[in-house]
């Protein structure tokens, strides 16, 4: 199975649940058209947009005041061993702390910064921990695999977890916390100032448990020993939390905020983001009776927490709406349902909290989004393979800005 289908949420066919960027059984991906127009061959003044103004339109969104939808791009593979090829040259099969060299990673995050203003628009690049290692589920004692082949890295269960059921107590002196944190000091320096050293992938509750348990397990458990897994959820948060703040405390402020990995958004303060990749697999009443406590204690304990979602079997946007999350993102996955079938989630979420859409956008969804949607508090991010797709892509939304927005009857 693949991650980003529509209808299998993030299980591979090991029943492991993969990072958001990476698949255990990736196919190359499927070309299809991005342009309906070719790109003029001059870029746009608009596209040059000045590091303030940015900033000053992140927090306008946070706001919900933005005059105009945040627009921006994503270039290259979001597989983090492709994304990073010298950082990840030799991390193959089943790694440790001591093999990840973080000077290796450095040149990598400048190519990087270098493509995305070269793109252009309004997000800003953000450096991080590697973001193909899932941090949280090593610390927690999960084996960690990498397949060159894919792009992808996966957890493995622990032996023993399924009899034995114990979180381990947060730790700073982990050895994986210890290897995030060496990342932080050596990307400020090669940074010097430019862009931001951001948090770091950290998944979600369900994503936990699925890693600890193995794959869906997990959901078998809850309905067989419903106190064991509370218990372990409980823990979990804990767990999740000491870790972002842990985090957190060590990442320098760019220009008073904070940065977002691959995800290019900025906010004022201290931001941390969520996921819930492997809530896919649960039914609404399971999600709120065991998750939802949890996403909304995550919630409340950090400055600004923005949480990321895929459009899944299951996809909790009532429920989070109702919570203290800043903001909430919505992929779009390139062979996932398209944007017009992801209505009622929009507006669920766009009646109360900022919007972000991120991920393989058609110029038929920029236009369902950018006609149907209010602007105030929507911000979409498209992967593309090059600057002038980029390019092109701006100047087509800028025409669709220029329309005004229709109305559906529901």
């Amino acid at each position: 199975m693949r991650l980003d289908d529509a209808d299998t949420s993030c299980v591979n066919k090991s029943g492991q649940i993969d990072l958001l960027t990476t698949e255990a059984n990736a196919e190359p991906r499927v070309d299809r058209p991005r342009l309906t127009r070719s790109y003029n061959g001059q870029r746009s003044d608009a596209l040059r947009i000045p590091l303030d103004d940015r900033l000053s339109r992140f927090t306008q969104w946070f706001n919900r005041s933005n005059d105009r939808p945040l627009f921006g791009f994503t270039l290259g593979s979001y597989y983090p061993l492709h994304r990073y090829p010298e950082g990840a040259r030799d991390l193959n099969g089943i790694i440790k702390p001591e093999d990840i060299v973080v000077e290796r990673f450095l040149d990598d995050t400048d190519r990087l910064y270098e493509r995305h203003e070269e793109a252009g628009g309004d997000f800003l690049f953000s450096s991080a921990p590697f973001l193909g290692v899932p941090w949280v589920e090593a610390a927690l004692g999960c084996g960690v695999e990498a397949d060159h082949t894919t792009g992808s890295t996966r957890s493995l269960p622990p032996p023993g977890f399924s009899s034995h059921p114990v979180v381990p107590e947060f730790s700073d002196r982990n050895p994986w916390v210890a290897k995030m944190l060496e990342f932080i000091p050596a990307l400020e320096a090669r940074s010097a100032g430019r862009y931001p050293v951001g948090n770091t992938l950290m998944r979600g509750v369900t994503d936990l448990l699925s890693a600890l348990y193995g794959g869906e397990k997990f959901i078998y458990r809850m309905c067989d020993e419903p106190g064991e897994v509370q218990s372990v959820v409980d823990q979990l948060t804990r767990f999740w939390i000491e870790f972002g703040r842990c985090l957190l405390e060590r990442l320098p402020l760019f220009h008073g905020g904070t940065g977002s990995f691959l995800y290019g958004l900025w906010s004022p303060g201290k931001l941390i983001w969520l996921q819930e990749d492997a809530a896919a697999l649960l039914s609404p009443a399971m999600y709120e009776s065991f998750i939802l406590p949890a996403d909304q204690a995550i919630a409340s304990a950090f400055e600004r927490t923005v949480i990321h979602l895929h459009p899944t079997r299951f996809i909790p946007t009532k429920q989070l709406v109702e919570t203290d999350l800043d903001a909430i993102e919505l992929h779009i996955d390139h062979d996932g349902p398209r944007a017009e079938a992801l209505w009622d989630h929009y507006r669920t979420i766009s009646a109360k909290k900022p919007l972000y859409i991120w991920g393989d956008l058609t110029e038929e969804d920029l236009e369902f989004v950018f006609t149907q949607l209010r602007r105030q508090g929507l911000a979409v991010n498209v992967i593309v393979e090059s600057p002038d797709e980029a390019h092109a892509l701006w100047e087509t939304a800028a025409g669709i800005w220029a329309r005004p927005i229709r109305t559906i009857v529901t």
